[in-house]
């Protein structure tokens, strides 16, 4: 079985700079992730779609009446107040749905003014996880592809009202009071159950809202769509049918033979860069214990490390082995030819070269970099885009998928659970 630990995801990183380890690869995971489940971001629960189209709705109200709004600022403000009620109902306990549960335990002041400050609530968000799927699904349309340029479809009020229309906190609409909300003239915003129930990424969307989701997910007649249906359809089947952990030998009978290639060379892909990731890792932790931080490339690397980098040879020779790369441009094969350097020193390099945040060369040592963290090391995930940054899942419950096979296919199985209202079984929520 393969354990789905997102880590960090969309982190609540350093302040100054962001950790990732991208290696020049943003691209080509974007690339993999869209042929395994086309248009789907990083989204793995329903509310997350709801609080980011119910975040553009509100600015686009609030901005008509004349006020200044911005949709991130605003859509960042009602995902806080979401997190923050269902951390005081569920007594402030961690939950992978959850965000800022630390950073907002002594806040008192929940007005719009208070929650629309970058600091009051985490720094990357899961609204960033929703920029792409609220464009696929229809929820927004755009002047261009910001976050900010977005306003509301017809769709996507329908999902709000799908959402909220039998709740009525304070004698309002939910929207309504969220737009008094945002504008400064209602400001009870803790007292409502009703509001609470909207909101909280704990609670399930009533079934004609997880209903409306389905069908957005799945509509559509190119191949995008195609795509999505046919690994919706595996994901109940796997809901409904409890398989044993499957290899990439046993082709699902509902994907296609195209679909099943990519899903595969993306995982080959995968675990290629995951083998380079933790290469850099080690050499880190090897680094922080050294007294002057730093390492030779012209001394034999410690066995921890030649170890790591033979594993990533075998790995990405793997990929090449497999003579079939969907990449743009190549840049798979690009990076595993890279990858496959039988000089350690050589082929720790060209990772540095990729590389540059995190450690970095100078003459010829390993030396800190800016986003240097000794001893902690990276997410999985950490060359997930932006767009796909806003997934902070700690779910650590197995799925027996094939190994390496692109986070979105866990998160569809995930959604695919939440539109079941299964989600917080799963979760032992």
């Amino acid at each position: 079985m393969v354990t789905i630990v997102w880590g960090l995801l969309g982190p609540e990183t350093l302040a100054s700079e962001r950790r990732t380890r991208t290696l020049g690869l943003g691209a080509t995971v974007r690339a993999f992730n869209d042929l395994a489940v086309p248009g789907l971001g990083g989204v793995w629960f329903g509310k997350q779609l709801f609080l980011a189209t119910a975040g553009v709705a509100i600015a686009e109200r609030v901005g008509n009446s004349g006020r200044r709004a911005q949709n991130i600022e605003v859509a960042n403000a009602v995902e806080a107040l979401a997190c923050y009620l269902a951390l005081r109902v569920n007594g402030w306990n961690r939950d992978p749905r959850l965000r800022g549960a630390m950073k907002m335990r002594d806040k008192t002041d929940v007005s719009f003014a208070s929650m629309r400050k970058p600091s009051f609530y985490v720094t990357q968000p899961m609204r960033q996880a929703t920029v792409q799927p609220l464009r696929s699904l229809g929820l927004v349309e755009s002047r261009g592809e910001r976050f900010n340029a977005f306003s509301c479809t017809q769709l996507g009020h329908d999902f709000i009202d799908a959402v909220c229309a039998d709740l009525s906190p304070y004698n309002r609409s939910v929207l309504d009071h969220l737009v008094g909300w945002a504008k400064g003239t209602h400001d009870d915003v803790t007292s409502s159950v009703s509001l609470t129930k909207a909101l909280t990424p704990l609670d399930p969307m009533p079934k004609r809202a997880c209903d409306f989701l389905r069908e957005r997910i799945v509509q559509g007649s190119g191949d995008e769509a195609s795509r999505r249906r046919k690994a919706l359809d595996w994901a109940q089947r796997l809901r409904i049918e409890p398989q044993p952990p499957l290899t990439w030998d046993a082709k699902p009978a509902m994907l296609d033979d195209v679909h099943w290639c990519d899903l595969r060379a993306g995982a080959l892909f995968f675990v290629a860069r995951d083998a380079a990731i933790t290469l850099l890792d080690k050499i880190e932790a090897l680094i922080a214990n050294q007294g002057d931080q730093r390492l030779s490339l012209d001394a034999p690397f410690p066995k921890a490390v030649a170890d790591s980098s033979k594993f990533l040879r075998d790995r990405a020779q793997t990929f090449l082995d497999n003579n079939y790369d969907p990449s743009p441009g190549a840049s798979a094969g690009i990076f595993c030819r890279e990858c496959t350097e039988r000089d350690d020193a050589r082929l720790v390099e060209k990772l540095l070269d990729r590389e540059g945040r995190v450690l970095q060369k100078s003459g010829r040592d390993i030396v800190p970099g800016v986003a240097f963290r000794g001893l902690r090391t990276s997410e999985p995930e950490t060359a997930r885009s932006t767009e796909d940054g806003g997934t902070e899942a700690d779910v650590e419950k197995t799925v027996p998928l094939p190994v390496g096979i692109s986070h979105r296919v866990h998160n569809l199985f995930l959604l695919n659970l939440d539109l079941c209202g299964e989600l917080n079984h799963w979760l032992g929520a």
